[in-house]
């Protein structure tokens, strides 16, 4: 009789057990897929700002070496002057931009990847709510 109890026991708890590793299998796999349509939002917002503003800047680096060109009555000498202007501005951002830029981007994403209310809280094993409810609950 006790021998039976024991075996019961043991019977439930490798059941919990596989139940809660179904459902924090579960868990993680909604919660990477949270995490990475985040990221490719992100990055399809980026590459249409980016588009458009690299349009944007195109337009208005043409309108600005045609006036200088009229000003200097060369239109080369404009182009080259834009041109320069963009190369000071590469080189300035090439050496000092590093750091800053990095420190930024990993404080920016770190803040938006941790701050997420679905990590605070794991699914139990014990829990009496069926396994699709906490799939759910955690979206």
């Amino acid at each position: 009789m006790a021998f039976e109890k024991l075996t019961n026991n043991l019977k439930g708890l490798t059941d919990n057990g596989q139940q809660y590793a179904k459902v924090t299998a579960e868990y993680y796999k909604l919660s990477l897929f949270k995490n990475g349509m985040r990221g490719l939002v992100s990055a399809a917002n980026l590459a249409l700002r980016a588009t458009f503003g690299l349009l944007a800047l195109l337009f208005l680096s043409i309108g600005l070496a045609i006036v200088i060109g009229d000003a200097l009555d060369s239109a080369s000498k404009g182009y080259f002057i834009v041109g320069g202007i963009y190369i000071v501005i590469f080189l300035l951002v090439f050496l000092f931009a590093g750091k800053p830029l990095e420190r930024m981007l990993l404080t920016k994403y770190s803040k938006m990847a941790f701050s997420d209310d679905s990590f605070k809280e794991t699914p139990s094993a014990g829990a009496s709510m069926p396994i699709k409810n906490k799939i759910d609950e955690s979206i």
